[in-house]
């Protein structure tokens, strides 16, 4: 519950810019203790700023920059894990989508087999660029600046115009009753037109995700060929997952 709610937290001050103790510890029914303990963890991973009374996010692109690398660091070793398994699953020559997310980006650094890479991750590109065996093709599209991924019109025609083998796709909620869920509607129409590209979706996320629901739904689990989580996922939902004709991979 600590992860969900600190991951809603980065959510609200997104959207707001700044919140105070007392307005959070409001918003989550928890004491003010309890929000100041969050914000402490945050501020300590980069993802928010405290100030007095308050936490602001940041706003200095340099500092957003760092905020979205430092986010592989939050169960990096489990990340790392599923993104060697991924790359396990792709054969050489074929063409892939990377959904943008951390979960991805640890993929892409563990991908390097000869093989296309279509992504609207500017971390994901920039890794895979300076890899020869590697064809990396960047979606149009305008920056967020919050993940340094592309969004938009530009970015979903773009994804139209292709075939590919393998979709790596990432989600920020996971739950076996509504799917897979993120917090923004831009980001459900882009995930949305990569899973029309692709002949083989397969979802990558760390199972802190698991039971978690956000915003909006982007695609039910009959759209869902594989899963691959870490083992930190219940045994329980796994089973659930299974049901729904999904192969559930547990990265080691």
């Amino acid at each position: 519950m600590t992860a969900a709610r600190q991951e809603k937290i980065r959510f609200l001050l997104q959207k707001h810019g700044n919140l105070t103790v007392s307005e959070l510890a409001e918003q989550f029914g928890v004491s003010e203790m309890t929000i100041r303990r969050d914000l402490k963890e945050l501020a300590s991973m980069g993802l928010v700023q405290r100030e007095h009374g308050k936490a602001v996010y940041p706003q200095n692109p340099q500092v957003r920059n760092a905020v979205f690398i430092t986010r592989l660091g939050e169960a990096h070793k489990e990340k790392l894990a599923i993104g060697r398994t991924a790359v396990g699953l792709i054969h050489e020559g074929e063409s892939i989508i990377l959904d943008a997310g951390t979960t991805t980006l640890a993929v892409a650094l563990a991908l390097t087999k000869k093989c296309i890479v279509v992504t609207n991750s500017l971390p994901v590109a920039d890794v895979l660029g300076m890899r020869p065996e590697i064809s990396t093709i960047l979606t149009g599209g305008e920056v967020q600046r919050t993940t340094y991924s592309l969004m938009g019109p530009m970015t979903r025609e773009s994804l139209a115009g292709f075939n590919a083998d393998k979709l790596f796709l990432a989600a920020t909620g996971v739950n076996v009753e509504k799917g897979l869920s993120t917090t923004s509607m831009a980001e459900s129409e882009v995930k949305q037109a990569m899973i029309n590209s692709a002949k083989e979706v397969i979802l990558v996320a760390h199972s802190e995700k698991l039971g978690q629901v956000f915003y909006h739904t982007f695609a039910k689990w009959e759209k869902i060929h594989k899963f691959i989580t870490d083992s930190g996922a219940s045994p329980e939902i796994i089973k659930e997952i299974q049901k729904n004709g999904v192969e559930v991979i547990v990265a080691s």
